[in-house]
């Protein structure tokens, strides 16, 4: 019976370890969106959803390493009570990209020269003021690396010479 029971329990280790985080990068989360709320005047807002990154063990081999680059998105709102009498309900309206699309483009335009990403974390921070203003913005925080491959940046434009009178 021990024997048995031994074999069943070693049968589904493997089964069991498989569940685990499998399938996760499917996953979106659409309350990582400003919430409106009342009555929604304008709203004009991206949000972060899901995002699949490298892991260290990705980067290519030779890649030169960079150890952190940040980009930043984020969403904006403004709540405010409505003038009816007797009325509880706010007047609002949000604006803004929070994706992490727009991140990934400020982290690609602040290092140009890098290649791609891996080990992305993200944070999503939250501020408001007495629920009458509102900013929500994803950070990204990654490693880059860039391949030997890779053009290097292009130097900025020389500046023309000025015209002889």
């Amino acid at each position: 019976m021990k024997i048995l029971l031994a074999a069943l329990l070693i049968a589904l280790l493997p089964a069991a370890g498989w569940a685990f985080g499998e399938g996760d990068q499917d996953n979106a989360d659409p309350t990582d969106m400003i919430a409106p709320s009342g009555l929604v005047v304008y709203y004009d807002s991206s949000g972060p959803l899901s995002f699949v990154s490298m892991t260290p063990k990705d980067v290519p081999d030779g890649a030169r390493k960079i150890p952190r680059v940040k980009g930043v998105a984020c969403q904006r709102g403004i709540a405010a009570p409505s003038l009816l009498v007797g009325s509880t309900l706010d007047l609002s309206a949000y604006y803004g990209d929070g994706s992490y699309a727009k991140a990934l483009r400020q982290i690609k335009k602040d290092n140009p020269e890098i290649s791609g990403i891996y080990d992305v974390r993200v944070d999503l921070h939250m501020f408001s003021i007495l629920g009458v203003y509102h900013s929500q913005c994803t950070e990204v925080t990654a490693r880059a690396f860039v391949l030997p491959s890779a053009p290097p940046p292009s130097p900025p434009p020389a500046p023309a010479p000025a015209a002889k009178p």
